[in-house]
């Protein structure tokens, strides 16, 4: 492990206007411990067996040199190592090619989100988003030393060429695979340094996670998954905490650490907050306060579900057939009406679901979709009390509806979600495995 060292560097000084623009990256860094060492020439985030920490290793001399915009880049960079699970469990071999595959994937996300090239300069003269080696797809790599490749130079060195070819905003294994097979089709390539072209390397030091015995990578894997969720939390908690991090790759991270939840569960959960008590007399029933003068009382439990189903035509009969399985176990706590629906409902289209019955989905309209179709025959004052509860089945592709009188839930097909945000409860329906961090 790389050796502290003392240095007259600030970094805290670079690292709070940062972290002040962007919570999520605030509560990452201050759970890592950070420690200066001239052991490496960069930087690296690793696990330090000594005190039990994911820990920030930086080099001052390397820190000394940058600009204030290439110090936030560097640290942007090394952040989301651990956001997207490159160092433990998503790490591939080759080392030296999966270490370029991540720097391509992550360097991409941060010079876009800058949103100028990777030769552009910031307002005020400071230097770019990242150090000038550092490798970005569809840019020349370029020299140790700073310097432009030459035109002969460009002229041989091809994984310089295919780097400058590739399109950003990849996941780290589309880098990869590509890098392999450019190593399989060059003719010696693999001997220069797995892919040929030496000088051509990750930006930071990747070494150490090769390191960490097997036994402690499910370990270290669980602690940066903490790290990261409790991250997510604190950025969620107040309307700028996810700084100029893109939409997109912040529901990458979201997903990333939200646990795997069996809808069906979800949805017996939901159907088990409408069960209602039913309360009747019986003279079976002996009467605790009154015994044998007044019949006792009987409580039955029920609830009443309406089941609104998108009809446009974007949902698969698949997700039907196997929402409509789940559902029919459920009938002998709840009585169940279907509504299809597609920008208009009538009440005309409702039908039963009795206990018992096995039933189909069927369809019956292929227009667009308008929620505030079955949210409005939902609160008709006529239908009042007529359900507990209901559930709107769509792939989420519509403008949010009204609110409605009584609980509201969605059910929503595979990789579909709502184009709004909601508090109200969201079934996803999935067959896929979670994946370890997020994909980039």
């Amino acid at each position: 492990m790389f050796n502290s060292c003392d240095t007259d560097f600030n970094l805290e000084r670079h690292l709070i206007p940062f972290l002040q623009d962007c919570s999520f990256f605030a509560s990452i860094s201050r759970q890592l411990h950070k420690s200066p060492t001239k052991d490496m020439p960069t930087a690296a985030v690793s696990y330090d067996i000594r005190s039990d920490q994911i820990t920030l290793f930086w080099n001052p001399d390397f820190f000394a040199s940058l600009s204030n915009w290439e110090i936030r880049g560097v640290l942007t960079h090394e952040f989301y190592h651990l956001v997207f699970g490159h160092l433990a469990a998503r790490r591939k071999n080759p080392p030296k090619m999966w270490n370029v595959a991540t720097d391509l994937a992550i360097n991409s996300i941060i010079i876009k989100n800058a949103g100028r090239s990777h030769d552009a300069t910031t307002e005020g003269g400071d230097s770019r988003p990242l150090p000038r080696f550092a490798l970005v797809p569809g840019s020349w790599p370029v020299k140790p030393d700073g310097r432009e490749m030459s035109k002969e130079e460009k002229d041989g060195a091809k994984l310089a060429a295919l780097i400058a070819s590739f399109p950003v905003m990849q996941a780290s294994e589309w880098y990869f695979n590509k890098l392999q097979e450019f190593s399989q089709n060059e003719e010696g390539g693999g001997g220069q340094g797995e892919g040929g072209e030496d000088w051509i390397n990750s930006i930071d030091d990747h070494g150490s996670w090769d390191d960490v015995p097997d036994e402690h990578r499910e370990y270290i894997e669980g602690k940066i998954k903490s790290i990261i969720e409790k991250a997510v939390h604190e950025a969620d908690a107040t309307s700028t905490g996810w700084g100029s991090i893109p939409q997109e790759i912040r529901e990458d991270i979201r997903r990333s650490v939200s646990n795997i939840i069996n809808w069906r569960a979800v949805l017996r959960q939901f159907v088990g907050t409408l069960v209602r008590g039913k309360k009747t007399t019986s003279i079976k029933r002996i009467n605790r306060r009154y015994p044998y003068i007044h019949p006792g009382s009987k409580r039955g439990w029920q609830a009443k579900l309406l089941i609104a189903m998108d009809q446009s035509g974007s949902i698969y009969d698949a997700m039907l057939e196997e929402f409509f399985a789940e559902l029919g176990s459920l009938t002998k706590k709840v009585d169940i009406t279907i509504l299809p629906f597609d920008s208009h409902c009538n009440e005309s289209d409702l039908y039963e679901w009795k206990k018992g019955q096995s039933l189909q989905a069927k369809r019956t309209r292929c227009g667009g979709t308008d929620f505030n179709a079955p949210s409005r025959l939902f609160n008709d004052p006529k239908n009042r009390g007529r359900w507990d509860g209901m559930l709107i089945m769509t792939d989420g592709y519509a403008p949010q509806p009204e609110t409605v009188r009584a609980k509201r839930g969605w059910i929503l097909g595979q990789g579909c979600k709502l184009d709004w945000t909601s508090s109200e409860i969201q079934i996803f329906l999935t067959k896929e495995k979670q994946m370890s961090g997020a994909w980039r």
